[in-house]
């Protein structure tokens, strides 16, 4: 008998295998639509396989993963953010000071 917790490992397991699955098949269209496929100036379609699926992305989904790219982007805001509340803050008291 499974336990609760081996259970929902086990669809993780199975959902990434599924996702394993559907990558080599992305492969392979990736492969025949850069031997065959291209634009009216002989670019090809499809320049990389993320161009038709993102599987790094439905994995970090299903594991729960996050890249640290979002944290780094709201770091980055909220340091402009603390910068700009930090020099109202200064305007205001040399306004304060010269009127």
């Amino acid at each position: 008998m499974m336990t609760v917790d081996e259970l929902l490992i086990r669809e993780k397991a199975n959902a990434l295998h599924e996702i394993d699955k559907q990558e080599l098949m992305t492969n392979f269209a990736f492969i025949n639509a850069t031997v065959n496929g291209s634009d009216k100036n002989g670019n090809p379609l499809v320049k990389k396989p993320t161009d038709i699926a993102d599987y790094d992305k439905l994995r970090n989904q299903i594991t729960g993963e996050h890249k640290n790219d979002d944290s780094k982007k709201v770091n980055k805001y909220k340091k402009l953010s603390d910068r700009a509340k930090r020099a109202r803050e200064e305007a205001i008291k040399e306004l304060k000071k010269g009127g």
